[in-house]
């Protein structure tokens, strides 16, 4: 078959490539500025490098205030997505549900905080807090980010949700299961993909989330991307952000690794499972 005949031809081909090259450079570039930094000797991240050194990396693991704000932004984004998630399952649930009052407008009223400033999402937060008599706090921030994480998790499960038979949970109802078990025995294993995705999410949206958190994060505490911010300030602490930076890209690509080779494992098995 000649190329005129193809649906690209070489130019086409070649278009396509250069502009996929390009976008993995403009999208990786920085990570790898930030990684290479990380081990240079000096204090100011510019070339020529002075010297290879890991003592970065040992002063950011030794450094109290940012451990601690590294585990109180963990903490938060493992509240935030087991929260997220969870809520993101019943509203799929809900609207994959055959019949649906306004399905449109309940629909749109969940997915609304995607279009919703997060810098507003806090300031409408902050002011809540202030008329119950309460304040900010590490669970009123994680709450804040439930709120903008729920609209990712439904878009996540819902599609999920909506490729599977019904045949399958009506066959488990007619053989006596309730609707819990045939959520649990048959709906669940089939949406666990999606449920890991919605958690994998969760939890990045809420790690490095920077607006709300610095409305209703307490006095005197910090989350990760707020340290990450003050520090940048301060000259002498930008190679130990260089580092834990570095770090956190480490732990996310494998956290990625680690899902993708999961889910390989986990479509095989249920394509062996159809096969027998």
């Amino acid at each position: 078959m000649s190329s005129a005949t193809e649906p690209l031809g070489r130019a086409g081909r070649a278009s396509l490539g250069g502009y996929y090259a390009l976008l993995v450079v403009f999208l990786y570039a920085p990570l790898v500025v930030i990684v290479a930094f990380s081990f240079d000797d000096s204090t100011i991240a510019a070339l020529p490098f002075s010297g290879f050194t890991t003592r970065w990396y040992r002063a950011a693991l030794h450094d109290p205030t940012l451990l601690d704000a590294v585990r109180l932004s963990a903490l938060i984004a493992a509240t935030n997505a087991v929260a997220a998630t969870a809520l993101g399952v019943l509203a799929s649930l809900g609207l994959s549900a055959r019949r649906v009052l306004l399905r449109p407008a309940v629909t749109a009223l969940l997915v609304l905080p995607l279009v919703v400033p997060a810098v507003v999402v806090g300031v409408g937060l902050l002011i809540l807090l202030d008329e119950v008599g309460s304040g900010p706090s590490a669970g009123a921030l994680a709450a804040g980010h439930v709120v903008i994480t729920v609209p990712y998790t439904v878009l996540i499960i819902l599609p999920r949700l909506r490729t599977l038979e019904a045949s399958l949970t009506e066959a488990a109802r007619d053989l006596g299961a309730n609707q819990v078990v045939a959520f649990w025995a048959i709906t669940r294993p089939l949406m666990t993909p999606a449920i890991v995705s919605s958690l994998i999410v969760g939890f990045t949206l809420s790690f490095d989330e920077y607006a709300i958190a610095s409305f209703l994060i307490p006095p005197g505490e910090r989350t990760f991307p707020i340290f990450i911010y003050e520090g940048s300030k301060v000259p002498q602490q930008r190679p130990e952000l260089l580092a834990v930076a570095s770090l956190v890209i480490a732990l996310s690509l494998l956290l990625v690794v680690a899902a993708e080779v999961g889910r390989g494992r986990y479509e095989r098995r249920q394509v062996a499972a159809g096969a027998g």
